[in-house]
């Protein structure tokens, strides 16, 4: 596991590196992989400033995201005593997108994003005792690829004719290439101590969701004056499969969730020469109680965060980088379905005060 990590943590600081030298939501527990940024929003798009799209031709990408979760919410309830008594559950999480695109018309072209990432999750071990006394806190993690995903992409109007408008549509397939199965020792509670044990690390760090997945991907802008844009920018993966059952979970089985994210704000273009805008938007990332397709058994922590993003980008010769940082204005963990038909309240799950993400873009 460790050289597993050490070589994941090369790639990411590498991505890094790439994104500084030019200038990636649900979180936390809600389980929310890759960068949360989708094919369909790259391009600028500001009048005659629009970046086209090559008549044919490759395009790269990376993306990376990084988020801290330690704020433990009950539907809209901060769960304060959590971090008072520091019980509350904590996870590092660093996502990278690799991503190759290939441009077959000005208006049609096709994504494959590889996607790894790299997890700590620390928790307390609690005594079996009346006053359920702290033991101590460890650590579980994982590291490697998670869930590959391929996505064909159509402007529905001719980007070349319609400059000040225009809607990317996407459709695509996740593969379950990531681990569903990571295993780690959690130190589990005897009496008054502790016993180290090997168990499936906790849904929210698994590499893959488990299952096959279809993508739906929008992105559209709205040219109000010159230089300043509207849009809109949404991905939702639909999730057939219901639910698997890792070794040695603590939980039981795992629900296979769909998942999404949307933003809607504006982008002004700042600078034209460079082609420098800025954006802010209001975005939302999670997952829902109820899948769109099969069912929604087993265990997951549906909910939702609510961000303000502001946002800053730049292309120049090929190249474009952006950056930018949702910040979280409201958190809700939902109630699932199986804790609605034991009559239970929603488990705790830990949310992020923000979210950093880049990503950087070279068209050949």
């Amino acid at each position: 596991m460790c050289d597993r990590i050490h070589v994941l943590w090369l790639a990411l600081l590498a991505a890094l590196v790439l994104c500084r030298s030019q200038s990636i939501l649900a979180q936390g527990c809600i389980v929310s992989r890759g960068t949360g940024m989708t094919p369909c929003e790259h391009g600028l798009h500001f009048g005659d400033q629009m970046m086209l799209p090559p008549t044919s031709g490759f395009q790269t990408s990376v993306g990376y995201r990084w988020l801290h979760s330690d704020r433990m919410f009950i539907g809209d309830v901060e769960q304060k005593q959590r971090e008072a008594e520091g019980s509350q559950e904590i996870n590092d999480s660093h996502f990278i997108d690799i991503g190759l695109s290939y441009a077959f018309t000005p208006r049609l072209s096709a994504t494959l994003t590889v996607p790894f990432s790299v997890h700590d999750r620390s928790q307390v071990a609690r005594a079996l005792d009346a006053q359920r006394t702290i033991l101590g806190r460890f650590h579980t993690q994982s590291a490697g690829l998670g869930d590959i995903r391929l996505e064909g992409n159509a402007w529905i109007l001719d980007p070349a004719k319609h400059r000040k408008g225009n809607a990317l549509l996407g459709l695509g397939l996740a593969a379950p290439t990531g681990d569903r199965n990571v295993q780690d020792t959690f130190q589990i509670p005897f009496g008054t101590t502790s016993r180290a044990q090997r168990h499936a690390v906790d849904q929210s760090i698994q590499l893959g969701n488990g299952g096959w997945g279809v993508v739906l991907d929008l992105y559209a802008y709205r040219e109000i004056v010159p230089h300043l844009n509207a849009f809109v920018n949404g991905s939702y993966t639909i999730t057939p499969e219901e639910k698997y059952s890792p070794t040695a979970s603590l939980v039981g089985d795992y629900s296979i969730g769909d998942s999404y994210v949307g933003r809607t704000g504006f982008e002004y273009l700042l600078w034209p020469k460079y082609s420098l805008s800025l954006s802010l938007a209001g975005r939302i990332d999670g997952v829902p109680v109820h899948d769109l397709a099969g069912g929604s058994e087993g265990f997951r922590r549906p909910g939702y965060a609510v961000s303000i993003e502001p946002g800053v980008s730049v292309a120049v010769k090929g190249w474009s980088v952006s950056l930018n940082t949702p910040v979280a204005l409201y958190r809700n963990r939902q109630q699932s379905v199986p804790e609605k038909v034991a009559g239970m309240a929603p488990v705790a799950a830990g949310f992020a005060d923000f979210v950093v993400t880049c990503s950087i873009t070279k068209k050949f």
